[in-house]
């Protein structure tokens, strides 16, 4: 409305002024009147032109060169109008609009830039299963997960320190540099250390840090989460970083991918366990056995070192089914299993061979502990109070054959006869025994 009175005035002045200078001069006859009059039109013309420019075009102009880099892209452009009128409003709506845009435009690639993080995450965490469903060596899936974990975040090193149900820890770096008393030190720094990590459940970030490496630089940054799963395994994922620090959406990656890789794993080392392991006692299968057997054999055969295999069978078995229920055979069949873990090294291996028989592969040991191994598991059965379902006490015994490699014999096949020929040999003795393949006199 403003810009309309202007151009009203305007017009009424051209109007009088065009109006006064014929009545001048019809009423004077004077040409200098006349000619003075034309000179103040001219101006008065040339006043209202540079009042109409100033006031009106170049503020168009003005709007429409801004308004052209608006739409060109350029939308921090700002128009800018002081005639405080429709124009000035004008410019003020456009430089609203613009504002708006703006906004929408970094919500826009915020959001892309967020989707762009997730399918990165996916395509890692998809490389990272497939690897997990070809690999069974379980420290080279942990190794593999710091890796891509590290290629998440975009980190210098990566650490994990895993905590088994039997409460053996292992402990796996990228960084040689980095070992178990750096990552204590590095925690201590952090109020509540360890005990919080695990506890909250959560990443905890801290780039606030400086624990120096043996080569002189220093870790500024680590982010750290605990994870666990429903198969019971924990683990400590810790990234680490010299200068740049960890961000608030990368907290958000760390928890999505760390949570669904290590499920992964769990996952899967439950079905590897699953396809390992006899489903009643708990103990490998013979599958495992007889892969176990062949890679202590060439190991024995590359350090020139002996090895002793062990064939348990429990006697009169068939007989104890049939009186008192397979179940009861289970019962029995798993305390067995629990009987001989008690009795042996941690690198001794055993397994159920099928059926009532175990197998145990004792590697790098000698004749006479391998026996003592046998005697000391024959007599805790002996005196193992098995009780029945109406309370009594059932009494059972095993008897123990035991073949020597290279000794007794050098080829895995011949191996396991052999051990069997001795438990044989123990039953016909009578049972209730352990016989070496060697104290068999075998004819010529």
């Amino acid at each position: 409305m403003k810009i309309k009175r202007e151009f009203d005035r305007l017009t009424l002045l051209i109007i009088l002024l065009f109006s006064v200078i014929p009545l001048l001069a019809i009423i004077t006859h004077n040409n200098l009147i006349i000619l003075a009059s034309f000179i103040l039109v001219i101006l008065v013309m040339i006043f209202l032109r540079k009042s109409v420019n100033a006031k009106l075009i170049q503020p168009i102009l003005d709007i429409s060169h801004k308004s052209y880099l608006m739409s060109s892209g350029k939308l921090d452009t700002e128009i800018s109008v002081a005639s405080n009128d429709e124009l000035s409003d004008l410019a003020d709506n456009i430089n609203l609009l613009a504002g708006s845009l703006r906004e929408k435009i970094r919500v826009l690639e915020k959001s892309i830039q967020r989707e762009q993080r997730v399918v990165r995450e996916l395509a890692i965490l998809n490389e990272f299963i497939g690897y997990v469903s070809s690999e069974l060596n379980f420290e080279a899936i942990l190794r593999k997960l710091i890796e891509k974990t590290r290629d998440l975040m975009k980190s210098e090193a990566g650490v994990i320190i895993l905590f088994r149900p039997d409460r053996t820890k292992s402990f796996l770096s990228t960084d040689k540099l980095i070992d178990e008393q750096f990552i204590k030190d590095m925690l201590s720094v952090d109020s509540g250390g360890l005990a919080r990590i695990i506890a909250e459940q959560k990443p905890i970030r801290n780039n606030n840090v400086a624990i120096p490496l043996s080569n002189g630089n220093e870790i500024s940054n680590f982010i750290a989460l605990s994870l666990h799963s429903t198969t019971d395994l924990q683990c400590l994922l810790i990234m680490l970083n010299r200068d740049a620090g960890f961000s608030r959406e990368d907290e958000d990656s760390f928890l999505n991918f760390a949570f669904q890789a290590f499920q992964t794993i769990s996952l899967q080392s439950e079905l590897a366990k699953l396809a390992t392991t006899d489903g009643l006692t708990g103990l490998h299968n013979h599958r495992v056995f007889q892969d176990r057997l062949s890679e202590e054999i060439l190991r024995a055969e590359r350090y020139k070192s002996k090895l002793f295999l062990l064939i348990i069978d429990i006697d009169h078995f068939k007989s104890f089914n049939d009186t008192y229920g397979h179940q009861t055979g289970d019962d029995v069949l798993k305390t067995m299993a629990k009987i001989i873990k008690e009795c042996i090294r941690k690198v001794d291996f055993a397994a159920r061979y099928g059926g009532e028989e175990f197998v145990l592969i004792l590697p790098e040991t000698d004749c006479g502990h391998t026996y003592k191994v046998a005697e000391r598991i024959r007599r805790a059965v002996m005196d193992y109070p098995f009780h029945l379902k109406d309370g009594t006490r059932a009494g059972l015994t095993v008897s123990v054959g035991v073949a020597c490699f290279p000794e007794d014999s050098a080829e895995k096949e011949d191996l396991i006869g052999k051990a069997d020929k001795a438990l044989y040999f123990a039953k016909d003795l009578g049972r209730n025994r352990a016989c070496l393949y060697r104290d068999i006199c075998e004819p010529e």
